[in-house]
């Protein structure tokens, strides 16, 4: 029911809150239920997720150390840091989740208030296009994801400085962000059809040859030393050797196609689409490649939310103006718009519910009173 529930709940207190009479105001009220909501739910939870035990474990064991003890951790040391404050200060792993539910909710809820052009879009986007759920697992990566959405800002500036700066921060949570660095001038490139067919064609190709490119570079990183008993776990493990659920690159690659559709008219409301567009394409590459490895699709956490919460306003405004321009219905053809837009977002949410959603499903909370929720 919790999950049920939330996406017409997101959407309801949008249209009370958010909307031209509100203006601001509104929209700020939006964001901080938005922020809330997602918060109680996470926060309340227990045993929901497939990381939910080993971040308990990871706490429980951190409880006591001092700093200096964390040189043989195998963890990202800007992570294990604020870990163990929250372990020594706080104690309780529950007010620990609780703590990074607030951080990942706030720090979302904020972005969204101050860069989407539609707040309720953004925030129901992010509850049923799998941001919400990650949030909920990937403690490490999320909080590393959080910090790289922000360094988006500073692609949309030019100022490839702080963007660096943010990313190695962000790869003190977790080492992957540091992907993002080429990227800066990857996601300047604007989407077009030939583009698109050059990235495409990349992507099948290595997609077709991954697998004796994984073993070259393996072979490789013996030859130099450079290999680790953990990066040979990484790369030789079983998320390298089995894919993902195919729903993850079946719905965001419909959204994506969506996109390209009403590009241009996006592209000529807000020049920053381009990078968002470019992002939304990347997240579609890395749920291609994890359809044959599992791990490569955790890359696309870093692609997810500019992608989605973003890109998705900017194209249902797009897809509105088309229709106001062809028809003369525009009330029934902004309605259509956004039922297609949803129904592509119910097939994703929906999908996620049937395979249990990365462990969040059943919910489950230690608060006796929703316990049967």
């Amino acid at each position: 029911m919790v999950y049920t529930l939330l996406p017409p709940v997101m959407m309801l207190l949008g249209v009370i809150s958010c909307n031209k009479k509100t203006g601001k105001i509104g929209r700020a009220v939006y964001c901080v239920l938005f922020t809330a909501l997602i918060t109680f739910i996470q926060a309340i939870r227990y045993d929901v997720g497939t990381d939910y035990k080993s971040y308990k474990r990871i706490f429980t064991q951190l409880i006591g150390q001092e700093l200096g003890e964390f040189g043989k951790s195998r963890l990202e040391k800007g992570y294990t840091v604020m870990l163990n404050i929250f372990a020594n200060d706080v104690g309780d792993f529950r007010v620990y989740f609780a703590l990074s539910a607030l951080l990942f909710a706030g720090a979302t809820g904020y972005w969204i208030y101050k860069y989407s052009s539609m707040p309720v879009v953004s925030c129901t986007a992010f509850v049923m296009y799998g941001m919400f759920f990650y949030s909920m697992n990937f403690l490490r990566q999320y909080t590393a994801a959080v910090v790289v959405l922000y360094s988006y800002e500073y692609i949309k500036k030019h100022d490839f400085l702080r963007f660096a700066a943010m990313v190695l921060f962000a790869s003190c949570f977790h080492w992957s962000a540091l992907i993002m660095l080429p990227m800066y001038f990857i996601l300047q490139i604007r989407i077009q059809p030939v583009v698109l067919a050059i990235y495409s064609l990349i992507s099948v190709l290595l997609f077709m040859g991954s697998t004796g490119i994984i073993q070259q570079v393996i072979d490789l990183f013996d030859r130099t030393g450079i290999m680790t008993r953990n990066l040979r776990g990484l790369m030789t493990g079983q998320e390298i050797s089995y894919g993902v659920f195919p729903f993850y690159f079946i719905g965001y690659f419909i959204l994506f196609i969506l996109m390209v559709i009403f590009r241009k008219r996006a592209y000529e409301a807000d020049k920053t689409t381009i990078i968002y567009l470019s992002s939304m394409f990347f997240l579609v590459m890395f749920e291609f490649w994890g359809l044959k490895h599992a791990i490569v699709s955790r890359f696309g956490m870093f692609f997810v939310m500019p992608g989605v919460l973003g890109m998705l306003p900017e194209t249902i405004k797009a897809a509105c103006g088309f229709t106001d321009d062809h028809f003369k219905q525009k009330k029934i053809m902004h309605v259509l718009v956004i039922a297609v837009f949803l129904a592509a977002a119910s097939y994703f949410y929906g999908a996620f519910m049937v395979y249990r959603g990365n462990g969040c499903f059943p919910y489950q909370t230690w608060l006796p009173i929703f316990q049967y929720l």
